[in-house]
This record gives C-alpha cells, structure tokens and sequence, in this order.
C-alpha cells in the first residue's frame, strides 16, 4: 500500500517549527524593526506560559485550600470550642472540687472572654452563644454611640463625611452608608469627566484642524488600516492553504478543519502570533520568508504585537492580583510563591491545633492548670493575633468572610510538664 502524504507535513512532527525558534536562526543581520519583532515574540511567548502556569495553579491552590487547609481550621475552630467549654466547666465547677485562686479565675475569665469575642466571633451556635451571654458584657448605648464617634473620626480622615447619616444606630450602619456615598461619589465623578470629555471631543471636532493635525491624524488612520490589512493578509493566505471543503481525504481533510477553527479563533482575537505559527506549521512560510520581510510590513506586524502584548499583561495581572494583595505587594508573585505560603499556613495551623490540644489535656489536670497559668502570667505568654495569614488571600479566591483569628502561646523554655 503506497504511504499517503501530507502537504503540510505529517500530524506528528518532529520538527521544531515555533516561531520564536525560527527567528533565532536570523540574528545576524537584525535592524531595529526586525530586532524589536523577536523580542515581542518572545515576550508574548513567556506571557502565554505565565497565563498558562496560572490558570493551571489556580485549580491546585483551591484543592489545596479545601484538601489541606480547611480541615485544619475546622478542626482548630472545634478545638477552641472545647477549651470555651472547658473553662466554663473550670469556673462553675472546679476539677476535683477544688475552688481556682482569685487570679487564675481572672485568667480564664480573660481567656473565656477573648476566645468568645475573637478566636469564636463568627461562630454561631446555642453554646457559644450561651456562653456569651454568660461571660460577655452587652454593649450598651454609650459603647455604641462612643464607636460610631470613632467611626466618624476615621471617615473624616479620608475625606467622608457621615453627619446626616439617615439614622444610622451602629457603627456597621454608619460604614454602609460612607461605602453608599463613596460610590455614589465615584459615579457622579466619573460622570462629570465623561461629559466633560465629550465637550472637549465636540468643540475639537468643530475646530478647524490645522494642515500639520489633519496629516497626523490621516497618518494615523493609514497605519490603522496597514495593521488590520497585514493581519488580514495573514489570515486570508492561511483559509486559502486550508479550506476543508477542497480536501478530498477524509482525515486530512479533518485536521485541516482543526487548523482552520484554531485560524478563525486567532483572527478574532488579532493573535498574529498564532496565526504566523499556524502558517510555519503548515510551511506556508519559512525562516526565509521571515527573513525578508521589509520593514514597512515588519513595523506593521510589531503594532499587533504589542496590542497582543499589552492584553496578555493585563490578563496575567488580573490573575495575579488577588496573591499579590496578601503580602506580596510590590514585586511580581509565582505560584511557588503562593505554594509556600500555603505550606506556612498548614504548618502555623497544625502547629497551633497541637498546643491547644496539649493545652486542653493540661487544663483537665488542676495541677497541670495552675502550672499553665502561672507560667501564662509570668511570661506574658496569652496572646492573639489578629493577623492570621493567608485569610484575606482565601477569601478573596472563595469569596467567603474569613475564619477569625485564633489563640496562640510562645513556646516555654524546657520540655512541659505532664506529671
């Protein structure tokens, strides 16, 4: 049986035929236009692969988050609900009978107070909320009003003032109704340059133009026209080489379906990249062919490229921007970046699920307890911080309020005692 042919080369080529490869075989004789065409290439080529990595990352850091992260915070959050508990049951009945000295008991009042109003402030059910109403002091009048003073004082500082608040009667109200203004602010600013805009556009319009303005601006609209022409050009040679209805063989006649559905895609896109790739691949054009274009069509080429550029910038920052919010702002983020911060973030939760377990084994022993606390109180050791690492980062990809933050203790020198 006679082997078939292909005219643009077998499906499996083994070949290298990027473009980026082909233009590293011309250097020699590079002008500035021609120097300036590779080195767009090239750019588009690693933005196409930062893209692609992203896109590909963003799957893995949400598994990542619900596989490994989330069952860490569920499993804290529960365990901060035991100690809760625990120390409800230490104050209305001590271990063993024993009555807990004055100042433990303010100590665990304390504890009780910020794990209900800090570590467990999002939680909600019958015994937390029992609890606080148990330990938690109610806010009154004044406290609110004291707030919503302050509230005020802040807006002011960045420009928002909230005085007719259209009865407001807490702090949150006061905030929506600043957040209300500030867009409506927004709009109404944005409108007013818009029309302010279209009476410059009108009255310049109306302006006779100078000789030298109206050659600009046809200059400008020719070299409009050569861009879409170049990239025309490219396409039609492209559908004229593949048009499927002019294939005889059935699977040649299907890849060539393929090839013209990836062209139609380019096209729309203005990806000349692709769509001078497409025509490499097919040997529609070669090395040779690139190296003789002149350099009124080349600087053509260089003007959709940097458009193409300029939008796969764009699409890799609109990736990258809700990493790069949450502590990697100024410089540009990698997912190894993100990878890492994740590994911290499990390694600080597990780390922390483990002492407050030990933690609740401790505070089940009376002797064991007064230990913990008197070392509590002589090295300052109780703390919380309300900076609890990647939740903005989670919420912002989950669209979901993050878990408060929760308690943690500075490490005793020595080994603890377990009895």
């Amino acid at each position: 049986m006679a082997q078939r042919s292909f005219p643009f080369g077998p499906p499996a080529e083994t070949e290298d035929r990027s473009l980026l490869t082909a233009l590293g075989k011309n250097t020699a004789s590079e002008n500035k236009v021609r120097r300036r065409f590779r080195q767009l290439v090239a750019k588009i080529e690693q933005r196409r692969e930062d893209l692609q990595r992203w896109q590909d990352y963003i799957l893995r850091f949400n598994q990542r988050v619900t596989n490994e992260i989330e069952p860490l915070r569920v499993k804290l959050v529960a365990a901060q609900r035991d100690m809760a508990l625990l120390i409800d049951e230490l104050l209305t009945r001590p271990a063993g009978g024993r009555k807990l000295a004055r100042k433990h008991r303010r100590q665990l009042g304390e504890l009780m107070t910020t794990l209900l109003l800090h570590a467990l402030e999002d939680e909600d059910d019958e015994a937390l909320n029992a609890l606080r109403e148990k330990y938690c002091e109610p806010i009154t009048d004044e406290d609110r009003l004291l707030e919503m003073d302050l509230t005020r004082e802040l807006l002011e500082v960045f420009g928002v003032e909230v005085d007719d608040a259209h009865g407001a009667r807490n702090s949150e109200e006061l905030m929506e109704y600043a957040r209300r203004q500030m867009l409506e602010r927004e709009e109404a600013a944005l409108e007013a340059e818009r029309l302010r805009q279209a009476r410059r556009e009108e009255r310049a319009r109306a302006r006779p133009k100078s000789a030298k303005a109206q050659a600009a601006e046809a200059k400008r609209e020719q070299a409009a026209r050569a861009v879409s022409q170049s990239l025309r050009e490219v396409f039609r040679k492209l559908a004229s080489a593949l048009h499927p209805d002019r294939e005889p063989d059935p699977e040649e006649r299907r890849r060539k379906n393929e090839l013209m559905q990836e062209a139609n895609r380019a096209y729309e896109a203005n990806d000349l990249l692709t769509l001078l790739d497409l025509q490499l691949r097919i040997e529609q054009i070669d090395t040779a062919h690139l190296a003789s274009l002149d350099p009124e069509r080349l600087a053509h080429y260089n003007q959709v490229l940097r458009e193409q550029l300029a939008e796969l910038d764009e699409e890799v920052a609109r990736v990258c921007a809700p990493f790069e919010l949450v502590g990697f702002a100024g410089r540009r983020v990698t997912p190894a970046d993100v990878d890492r911060s994740v590994d911290a973030e499990k390694k600080e939760l597990r780390e922390a699920l483990e002492q407050l377990q030990g933690d609740l084994i401790d505070f089940r022993d009376p002797r064991r307890l007064r230990l913990w606390l008197d070392a509590a109180a002589s090295e300052d050791e109780i703390f919380f911080n309300e900076e609890y690492g990647l939740d903005a980062l989670f919420m912002s990809m989950h669209e979901a309020p993050a878990s408060a933050p929760r308690p943690r203790r500075r490490k005793r020198a020595g080994k603890r005692r377990r009895g």
